[in-house]
């Protein structure tokens, strides 16, 4: 591939490529006008010469005229001398121009005049010869005959003269005509250089000006990428820093839990605690079983908000019983710092059309984060309001307020004020983020206010109003973190059950064979499929709870050999699958792979041996009442 050129070399090569016309342009112009001046000053030369030469011709042979009669009066021998000398001149002169012109006409008088310079020259030889033989001077006839040589002689010069004269001036005017013709031409050939040069140079101008500017453009455009891919790293970093202090604060949130209720299993398997310790040890351990349910719900909804599968169950709601149950499931946190929770609420507010558990939970998270980051001794306040077209809660407090730097902050997910071992209060920085996630879902929005520091907050929250509504459709709203006691379970209604539990997991498949046998049923615990499989050709079981996650095969695998089966070697048995997986694609992958029901973990037991007998009662089996 042949690299663009850069500007440098566009730069230099546009002024070269100038430089060598301008010089090519130059140099022709220069040589045109050298060969006209040259041809012109032959013309010239040539013609004046001739023409020089003619007349020092004619003056050679009057001079030689003149000798003669000087010489033939005086019979001086210098005179005789000089008119030797001037015929030689003559004859000279008349052989140089006969054999530089080409005129016939030119040529025909030069051929004259050498005959009549020879007639006088004879003429002249014959009277000297005669005038030394006479003792007195010349007699006129005799000298009347020279001078009629003499004069021809003269007339052929002059004749000579006139013709090479005219010959020069049309010579001259011919020369003349052809300056005239190549003057404009020499100046129209300048001027067409110049203006190719100029163009050239604007040419070139353009063309390094569109290469600035495109160079201009790439470096702005090089320069805006740096910058966003500084940006883009220092997002990746502080997402990269955002998520360990994640994990850190999930591995503290999860683990804290685990300590009192590892403590009080602890104590309550040294059998040293009396009814009452006993009472609170199931309380807390319940509880803290609880906070660990919650914490793992709001990641669940969080991993649901990303991949875009949170599910509403929505319908007309009145938002007066929703936000009283909250209240009442905050009420003992509120009550143990002292707080006075105060609703204001409207009853003319309106209906609005939600999802009645999703709308508990944005309230239970606004009331939990009112009363965490409340002191003692402070207040809440919820206010249930119409304005205009929108139904409005506007949740306040008397608490720690936030930061002003943190405000903008305050609904991304896994943000809290003060992060690491600083932080005074616990939870993962989600429930802001899911609240957020869930009012958008109903089309209303969420707004945060705070003062500053220590004055408190408040968080607005808009619904659209419900113009009309169908009475019938109303239904009560259930508060979706409110959960059946464990204490009060229903002992006896599965007398001669036979369940087979299997998991890998010792521990959790103890606990549920002791909870279906406190039930009357018998249960067996399997830790793999394969020993699944042995007990349940050897024992035929009524009910299958199987968890899926199970090193080598797992759960799928095993109710896929199940059914497999035939009908009478129990490939129909009713088969309940326990999973930590909560995905919508996780459940229907348990149901198709052929389990009739799925629970999650953990799992309810009032739940758990509901669906259990459902399942039984359907495959025929009698179920004794249970004992309330």
């Amino acid at each position: 591939m042949v690299p663009e050129w850069t500007f440098q070399r566009k730069l230099i090569s546009g002024v070269i490529g100038i430089c060598l016309l301008a010089i090519l342009t130059s140099a022709t112009s220069l040589y045109a006008s050298r060969v006209l001046v040259a041809n012109m000053a032959v013309i010239s030369d040539g013609v004046g010469k001739d023409l020089q030469d003619a007349k020092d011709l004619e003056v050679a042979g009057i001079k030689k005229i003149a000798d003669v009669r000087a010489c033939l009066l005086t019979r001086s021998v210098s005179f005789e001398s000089a008119a030797r000398a001037g015929s030689s001149r003559v004859r000279e002169l008349a052989a140089r121009l006969q054999s530089r012109v080409g005129d016939p006409e030119v040529r025909l008088l030069l051929e004259r005049v050498v005959s009549t310079e020879r007639f006088h020259e004879d003429a002249f030889e014959r009277e000297l010869k005669e005038a030394r033989g006479l003792a007195v001077p010349m007699s006129s006839p005799s000298l009347q005959g020279l001078i009629g040589r003499a004069g021809q002689f003269d007339l052929s010069l002059t004749a000579l003269v006139q013709r090479i004269e005219a010959t020069s001036e049309r010579s001259l005017a011919a020369s003349r005509t052809a300056v005239n013709r190549a003057e404009p031409l020499v100046v129209i050939v300048t001027i067409a250089t110049i203006l190719l040069l100029v163009f050239l140079c604007l040419v070139l101008i353009t063309v390094l000006n569109r290469s600035y500017l495109k160079q201009t453009t790439a470096l702005a455009t090089a320069e805006s990428e740096q910058t966003e891919a500084r940006t883009t790293l220092s997002e990746v970093e502080a997402a990269s820093h955002l998520k360990d202090e994640f994990l850190a604060t999930v591995s503290h949130e999860l683990r804290n839990p685990l300590a009192p209720i590892l403590t009080w299993t602890q104590l309550l398997r040294s059998g040293t605690l009396d009814e009452a310790k006993t009472e609170r040890a199931l309380e807390v351990i319940e509880r803290n079983v609880l906070s660990q349910a919650h914490l793992i719900d709001d990641l669940v909804d969080v991993s649901r908000v990303v991949a875009g599968k949170f599910r509403l169950d929505v319908r007309p709601l009145d938002l007066i019983p929703i936000i009283k149950v909250a209240a009442e499931s905050q009420q003992p946190a509120a009550d143990a710092k002292q707080i006075r929770v105060q609703l204001v609420l409207d009853e003319r507010a309106g209906l609005v059309s939600g999802d009645s558990e999703r709308l508990q939970q944005v309230m239970w998270n606004l009331m939990s984060n009112a009363i965490k980051f409340t002191g003692k001794g402070g207040s809440v306040q919820v206010l249930l309001q119409r304005v205009e077209s929108h139904v409005e809660i506007v949740v306040t407090d008397t608490g720690i307020g936030i930061d002003a730097s943190f405000l903008p902050h305050v609904f991304e997910p896994f943000r809290q004020g003060t992060g690491g071992p600083m932080r005074r209060h616990s939870g993962l920085g989600l429930g802001l983020s899911i609240v957020r996630h869930i009012v958008e879902l109903h089309g209303g929005e969420i707004t945060a206010a705070s003062e500053g520091t220590g004055r408190g907050s408040k968080f607005v929250v808009k619904f659209p109003l419900l113009a009309t509504v169908d009475s019938a459709a109303n239904v009560p709203s259930r508060h979706p973190i409110a959960r059946d006691s464990l204490a009060n379970l229903y002992p006896a209604q599965l007398d001669g059950i036979r369940v087979l539990v299997v998991d890998d997991e010792s521990s959790a498949s103890e606990a549920l064979m002791v909870l279906f046998n406190a039930c009357g049923a018998t249960a067996r615990v399997a830790g793999s499929s394969k020993e699944a499989l042995a007990l349940f050709d050897a024992w035929q079981p009524d009910v299958l709870v199987s968890d899926i996650a199970m090193p080598g095969e797992d759960g799928h695998s095993l109710i896929w050999k199940i059914r497999s089966r035939r009908p009478e070697a129990g490939g129909r048995v009713p088969a309940v699958a326990l999973t930590a997986y909560a995905k919508i694609e996780d459940r229907v992958g348990i149901l198709a792979a052929g389990f009739q029901m799925y629970l999650s973990k953990p799992v309810d037991p009032n739940e758990l041996i509901a669906v259990v007998g459902s399942l039984v009662k359907r495959g025929g089996k009698e179920l004794r009442a249970p004992v309330l």
